[in-house]
C-alpha cells in the first residue's frame, strides 16, 4: 500500500508567501476599484469590507491549499485499504499452495448449496479425493516436488469442474468438489473423466503417475447440514482405497429406513 507524505515545511512556507501575495493583489484590485467608481466610504466601512473580502480569499486560498489535498490523500487512504481488505479475504477463501477454495471456504460453499439444494428440491452431489501414495513422493523426491505435484493435480481437476462447480483442498492430499444440481449417477461420470485425466498426466522428470481414488456421495433431501454428505463420501474413498485404490465408489442409495 502506497503511503503519501504530508509535505514538506518549506511546501507550506511556500503557500503562505502565495497566499500573501493574493491577498496583497486584491487590497490593490479594491483600492483601485474605490477610486475607479469614486467610492468615498468611511475608513470603518471601507476596512470592514476589505477585511470581510479578504476573509473570504484566505478561506478560499487555505481550501484549496490545504483542506482539498487532505480529503484527496484521506481518499486515497481509504481506497488502498479497502483494497488491502478485498485482498485479505480472497487470500482467506484460497488455498496458499493450490489457488483452490480453502477449507473454510468450501464449507461455506457447502453450506450454501446444501441451502439451495433444499430450498428448490435440485441434487447435489459430492467428490471426496485422495491422491494414492502421495507420501512416497514426498519421501523419494522431497516436499517441494511433492508441493508441485499437488499444484499440477489441482489444475488438472480443475479443468474438469464446471463453472458452478466448488473445488476445494480439503486437508494434505485430499480435495473435495462439490456438484450442484448433480445427482449420483452424474457425479460419478464427472468422477471418472477427473481419475483418468488425473492417471494420464506426467511429472516432472519422472516416469511414476499420480492416481486417485474418489469417493462419491449424494445429498439427501432432509437432511439440515452437509455433514452427512462429506461423511458419506469419505466413507466412499475408504473403500475405494480398499479396494486397492486408482478406482471410484460410490456411497449406497438411500434405504427405505431413511425415507421414513
Amino acid at each position: 500500500m502506497t503511503q503519501t507524505s504530508p509535505p514538506p515545511l518549506a511546501g507550506y512556507g511556500s503557500t503562505i508567501v502565495k497566499i500573501a501575495l493574493v491577498m496583497l493583489a486584491v487590497e490593490i484590485l479594491i483600492m483601485l476599484g474605490f477610486y475607479w467608481f469614486d467610492v468615498r466610504l468611511p475608513d470603518w466601512k471601507l476596512a470592514l469590507v476589505d477585511a470581510g473580502l479578504l476573509a473570504i480569499i484566505v478561506a478560499t486560498v487555505a481550501y484549496f491549499a490545504f483542506v482539498r489535498p487532505k480529503d484527496r490523500q484521506i481518499h486515497e487512504v481509504m481506497a488502498a485499504l479497502q483494497e488491502a481488505k478485498l485482498h485479505a479475504e480472497n487470500l482467506a477463501r484460497c488455498d496458499a499452495l493450490t489457488g483452490v477454495l480453502s477449507r473454510r471456504a468450501l464449507f461455506e460453499a457447502l453450506d450454501a448449496e446444501v441451502g439451495r439444494a433444499r430450498r428448490y428440491n435440485a441434487a447435489l452431489s459430492c467428490l471426496m479425493i485422495d491422491l494414492d501414495r502421495f507420501k512416497v513422493f514426498n519421501d523419494t523426491y522431497g516436499h517441494q516436488f511433492g508441493d508441485k505435484v499437488l499444484q499440477k493435480i489441482a489444475q488438472v481437476i480443475s479443468e474438469h469442474c464446471r463453472t458452478n462447480d466448488h473445488l476445494g483442498r480439503y486437508g494434505g492430499e485430499e480435495f473435495v468438489i462439490l456438484l450442484p444440481e448433480t445427482s449420483i449417477a452424474g457425479a460419478a461420470a464427472i468422477a471418472e473423466r477427473v481419475r483418468a485425466a488425473v492417471a494420464a498426466t506426467s511429472l516432472d522428470h519422472i516416469e511414476e503417475r499420480v492416481t486417485l481414488s474418489i469417493g462419491v456421495a449424494e445429498w439427501r433431501d432432509g437432511d439440515d447440514s452437509g455433514s452427512r454428505l462429506i461423511s458419506e463420501a469419505d466413507q466412499a474413498l475408504f473403500d475405494a482405497k480398499a479396494a486397492g485404490r486408482n478406482c471410484i465408489k460410490a456411497s449406497p442409495p438411500k434405504s427405505g429406513l431413511d425415507d421414513e
